[in-house]
């Protein structure tokens, strides 16, 4: 009998809603609470939110009269905040103490309550805020479980949850992210390159508008860096969303490269130029891959993450190390073939993912058994495999 896998899989809906005058006075409570427990928090160092819980909820509930589910929401929050400034200050002990000034509230599914097409929201005791939920959010969340609802200065979040079948596929792709492209390689041997050049111009068009900015008031220049640094996340976003987009939509499981790190290779003192570090710091790599990952599992595809290391410079079809030659081409002295260096990371990485190890050239090895009328091939190279030693992921 076939064992059905099923996993829960997490999305975010939201909508503009244009109360902020109404909320301010729960945002400023909201940021108060979330303050006084990160600074109770560093000085007795307290990270969990329970700790905090025992300590500074009686406390925080006799200064005001807003609603207790607000000081569930500040200490899960600042609780968060601890434990990053734990593990930032491992490294650099000279780290500033966390401090909250961006106007959000974060409310569990049992404090909020939508009835028809209005979604109620306590705000003091007995005291509500109404907000009309558009057509679209009623109907993505309709048949989902609800999760936080997160309320900033301008947009209502709801989070949501499915449970979905996790699909049983025989094909996978195997997916290598560069500055300019992305490439993929199925275990069919189709290659596609989706062309991403767009975006790298767009981050060097507005890097290059604000580096022309000749303001000498910071507060002005940095509500100017802030609106350019949104439209060009905007435009950048929809790009890798439509890119990711086509990439899920193949209907196979997706391998990619398990990138942690890879700013540390291009900060200040390193021996690199300015702008090649802002332009390789741009370099939106996470960004595509949480979109590709989300959507995937939200249809039931396996993701999986594999090893960066050498899957440019190795051979995918003997693992022998290529040689570099123009217009990023590798070529291999044992295989005498001549590869795009793109296209080979990707198959490498399709490889590792696969559980397949490219060993040697084009040979195998055959015996026969007692009984048995045709040969076994008992050991075959990745070059001559073709699709069938392409094994599924458990």
């Amino acid at each position: 009998m076939a064992i059905v896998r099923m996993t829960r899989v997490t999305k975010c809906v939201l909508q503009y809603h244009g109360r902020k005058e109404e909320l301010a006075p729960v945002f400023d409570y909201f940021k108060s609470c979330a303050n006084e427990a990160i600074r109770i928090g560093v000085e007795k160092s307290l990270t969990s939110r329970y700790k905090l819980h025992c300590h500074l909820y009686h406390k925080l509930r006799s200064d005001s009269n807003f609603h207790n589910k607000y000081v569930f929401g500040a200490l899960e929050c600042a609780a968060s905040k601890l434990k990053l400034y734990k593990r930032t200050i491992r490294k650099k002990p000279s780290a500033k103490i966390p401090y909250i000034s961006r106007n959000h509230l974060i409310l569990n599914n049992e404090s909020y309550k939508i009835e028809g097409d209005t979604i109620r929201i306590p705000t003091e005791a007995g005291k509500y805020l109404f907000i009309k939920l558009t057509r679209y959010v009623l109907e993505t969340i309709r048949d989902a479980k609800l999760g936080n609802l997160v309320l900033t200065d301008d947009k209502l979040i709801i989070s949501y949850s499915l449970t979905v079948t996790e699909q049983k596929v025989s094909r996978f792709i195997g997916m290598d992210r560069n500055l300019d492209n992305v490439t993929t390689c199925d275990t069919q041997g189709r290659c596609n390159v989706h062309d991403l050049s767009e975006a790298s111009r767009i981050i060097n068009t507005y890097d290059r508008v604000k580096s022309r900015f000749r303001s000498n008031d910071a507060r002005i220049k940095k509500k100017i860096f802030q609106k350019y640094g949104k439209l060009q996340k905007n435009r950048v976003h929809n790009i890798l969303h439509c890119t990711s987009k086509k990439i899920v939509f193949q209907n196979s499981g997706i391998i990619m490269e398990d990138l942690k790190g890879i700013r540390k290779l291009y900060r200040k003192g390193n021996g690199q130029g300015k702008k090649y570090r802002r332009k390789m710091n741009s370099w939106s790599f996470y960004e595509l891959q949480r979109q590709v990952e989300y959507k995937a599992r939200w249809l039931g595809l396996p993701v999986e993450y594999v090893r960066a290391e050498g899957t440019s410079s190795k051979c995918a079809v003997c693992g022998s190390r290529l040689v570099p030659e123009e217009h990023r081409k590798m070529f291999c002295p044992t295989c005498k073939s001549i590869v795009d260096r793109d296209v080979n990371a990707a198959h490498n990485i399709l490889l590792r993912g696969t559980r397949v190890v490219p060993d040697g050239v084009a040979c195998e090895a055959v015996m026969t058994e007692p009984g048995r009328k045709e040969p076994v091939i008992c050991r075959v190279d990745a070059a001559k495999s073709g699709v069938g030693i392409y094994l599924p992921i458990t």
